[in-house]
Order: C-alpha cells, then sequence, then structure tokens
C-alpha cells in the first residue's frame, strides 16, 4: 500500500494565549535571571557585565531591530515575550521588512544572552541545570511551534510559509 503524503496547512498565529505568553516569559526571563545569578556568585564586576548586555539586547536591540518591524505588537495588539505597550510606547512602527544589520542584532544578542553565563554555570551544576530547565522549552517552543507560525516573515527565525 502506498502511503499518501497528506499536505498539513499551519495556520499563522494571530494572537498569543495568556498560558503561551505566561509560559514563556517565565521561561525565557527565568533563564536570564539564573545566567546573571550565576555570574555574579562569581564576580559582580562580570555580574554587572552581563547585566548591561542583557539590558541592552533586550531594549535597545531586541525592542528596536525586531519588535519594531513585527506586526504583534502595532496591528494585534499582541506580543508573546513583552507587554505590546511598551513596545508601541518605547518605538514607532519600523515596517515589516529588517535590514541584515537588525538581523545580526538580534542573533547576536540571543546568542549571547545564552552563552556568555555558561563558563559561570559549569562551577555550579545546580544553576547550570536550572538555567537549561528554563532555556531548552525557549529554544525548542519558539522555532518549532511559534516560528513556524508566525507572521513576521522578515525575522531571521521565521519558518512560516507564505501562501
Amino acid at each position: 500500500m502506498v502511503a499518501k503524503h497528506i499536505k498539513q496547512r499551519i495556520t499563522l498565529t494571530e494572537r498569543f494565549s495568556l498560558i503561551h505568553k505566561m509560559f514563556m516569559r517565565t521561561m525565557f526571563y527565568g533563564y536570564i535571571v539564573i545566567g546573571a545569578y550565576g555570574i555574579y556568585s562569581e564576580s559582580i564586576f562580570l555580574g554587572v557585565f552581563y547585566s548591561g548586555f542583557v539590558i541592552f539586547g533586550l531594549f535597545p536591540l531586541l525592542l528596536y531591530c525586531v519588535c519594531a518591524n513585527c506586526p504583534y505588537p502595532y496591528k494585534c495588539s499582541d506580543c508573546l515575550l513583552l507587554p505590546f505597550w511598551l513596545i508601541k510606547k518605547l518605538y514607532k512602527f519600523r515596517g515589516l521588512s529588517m535590514s541584515i544589520t537588525d538581523k545580526v542584532g538580534i542573533i547576536v544578542t540571543f546568542a549571547g544572552l545564552i552563552l556568555i553565563p555558561q563558563y559561570w554555570l559549569l562551577k555550579n551544576y545546580t544553576l547550570l541545570i536550572l538555567f537549561w530547565i528554563f532555556c531548552l522549552p525557549v529554544l525548542i517552543i519558539i522555532p518549532f511551534y511559534f516560528c513556524k507560525r508566525c507572521q513576521h516573515f522578515s525575522c531571521p527565525f521565521n519558518l512560516a510559509k507564505r501562501e
């Protein structure tokens, strides 16, 4: 018997449920806080550096490079990781296309949030395990669930097919 391939149509996400937002925000900010704590427990100076990276990476880079180009806060009054009104208050909608600088900025930010604390977390296995308990769901759910359904087609992580 020949198996028939059924094309599954993945519907684009128009809004995020409260459960999705609560879970993703808890996991996302949880691994950042655990990473910062792990660095602070070894070196206050380096902890301040990481905190600066987080603040600079999240607000100017994340908000300006991705969120100001994303249709969700402006057209749907919704956002997965931040309150949509904060994005709308800080930045005007820049349009749906992202420059190469925007794309590189967001990739560097997300990589830094995960990679920078690893050296210090390896010294404390409890924190390392907690960090990855919070981080892995974000690394799995965002690309394999949300990015496949996202309407932000110029985002470097978007995996949705345009129809």
